[in-house]
């Protein structure tokens, strides 16, 4: 991988190039061209907190989600901060941009500090980057440098205040014990060719980023390339159709376990080395429609990797099929879910796989007169396993109950 590593400077180069050469016939006059806006402060639901001045906006947000469990101690998931910068225009098409989220959840939030002084820090920031972005719709075109630029997954580079489905698969949480998916330092540049098309390319160091103890800033270590495809979408008759397709290759992972884990309290339930190149393939796909007159939304994964040292390989993915029963001011937004995941994972040196199921269901509560802001999560999941006693070292059935609230700054939205 010696070869494609490249230096941030390099990869920075790259993407001022090519939004350069976007936005080449752009007149450089256009960006006083704005329309002056009176600085004021305002609240969107979809949004956050928002401060306009001029072609400058900030719009900050936060969000907390506290578990309940009948079998163990009550936490916080996580308790989030964080703000996106939209600087004047540097052209009629192009703006550049700033964006970071903080995770207060670390107990050690105000212990890490810059060059190992107490207080705020680095290690504290869960995205952090730079952009030049579309001035109207950073959909359309996009360069990132920071971190938290990894792209295989629907519910990266989004707020993490909103993920669209209920709770992430067991396929990718489980990922997330071999840094595949982790936060990670890197570049990464989206551009939409048509409201159809959509094209993303990743260069990122899987290896250490902004809050590792260690920090590493070389990347190409881990390469992603995702299309994005919007066949239907009509918003009229409430039908929208969104599939993706990536391939990633990330190399150098060391003393790694790849990790079975429950589906809600993610409790060890066995796993194998991990380690060498890992290369993955990652299908999504979700459909939303009517039923009855409620929307309703189909959506799963797919995902398959291999690690070339351990010679291990795993396999999974989940469908889920999501409700609205109601959506008043009045009475609250309900959606009720059923969901199955299911992973496979195994090693050439250990004969057979192991085989992991969860059946999830339960109710996701938009709470009343809350605008979307305030949710209850209630959710039940029966998890087996079974396979060889090398990877199965946890208990093959075990069932889960949760309740989490989720109070934010930005409206939880499914469909």
């Amino acid at each position: 991988m010696t070869s494609t590593r490249l230096s941030l400077a390099g990869l920075a180069a790259v993407a001022v190039i090519a939004a350069a050469g976007s936005a080449a016939a752009d007149d450089a006059t256009a960006a006083t061209s704005a329309a002056s806006v009176a600085r004021d402060w305002s609240f969107q639901p979809d949004a956050g907190f928002v401060y306009r001045s001029g072609d400058f906006k900030l719009t900050t947000w936060g969000f907390a989600e506290r578990l309940f469990d009948p079998n163990g101690p009550d936490a916080y998931r996580r308790v989030r901060q964080g703000a996106e910068f939209d600087f004047p225009r540097v052209t009629a098409r192009l703006r550049p941009a700033l964006v970071y989220e903080i995770d207060l959840t670390n107990s050690n939030f105000f212990d890490h500090g810059f060059g190992g002084r107490s207080g705020f820090g680095r290690r504290d920031f869960e995205n952090l980057f730079i952009a030049l972005r579309d001035s109207d719709d950073p959909g359309k075109f996009r360069v990132l440098i920071g971190e938290n630029t990894h792209i295989l997954s629907r519910e990266d580079n989004l707020s993490s205040g909103n993920l669209p489905t209920i709770n992430r698969s067991l396929i990718l949480e489980e990922h997330g014990s071999v840094n595949s998916f982790g936060t990670q330092f890197g570049v990464q540049i989206q551009k939409a060719f048509s409201d159809k098309l959509t094209l993303q390319l990743s260069a990122q160091d899987n290896r250490g980023s902004f809050n590792a103890p260690e920090p590493r800033y070389q990347v190409g270590n881990s390469l992603s390339a995702k299309v994005i495809l919007t066949p239907l979408n009509d918003p009229d008759a409430g039908r929208k159709l969104s599939l993706g397709f990536a391939v990633d290759h990330t190399g150098g992972i060391r003393d790694r376990m790849f990790t079975l884990a429950t589906a809600i309290a993610q409790t060890p339930l066995g796993g194998v080395a991990a380690t060498g190149d890992r290369l993955t393939w990652e299908a999504d796909g979700a459909y939303t429609f009517l039923l009855a007159g409620h929307p309703t939304t189909i959506d799963g994964e797919l995902i398959h990797s291999s690690f070339s040292r351990s010679r291990g390989e795993v396999a999974g993915g989940y469908a889920m099929l999501q409700w609205s029963a109601f959506d008043t001011p009045k009475a609250g937004d309900l959606d009720l879910f059923l969901r199955y995941d299911l992973v496979r994972l195994g090693q050439d040196a250990i004969a057979g796989r192991a085989t992991q199921r969860a059946i999830r269901t339960g109710a996701n509560y938009n709470l009343p007169y809350t605008r979307k802001l305030a949710n209850l999560h209630l959710e039940y999941a029966h998890n087996s396993v079974w396979g060889p006693a090398a990877i199965v070292t946890g208990d093959r059935l075990n069932d889960e109950f949760r309740v989490e609230l989720r109070f934010s700054l930005q409206q939880y939205l499914r469909h």
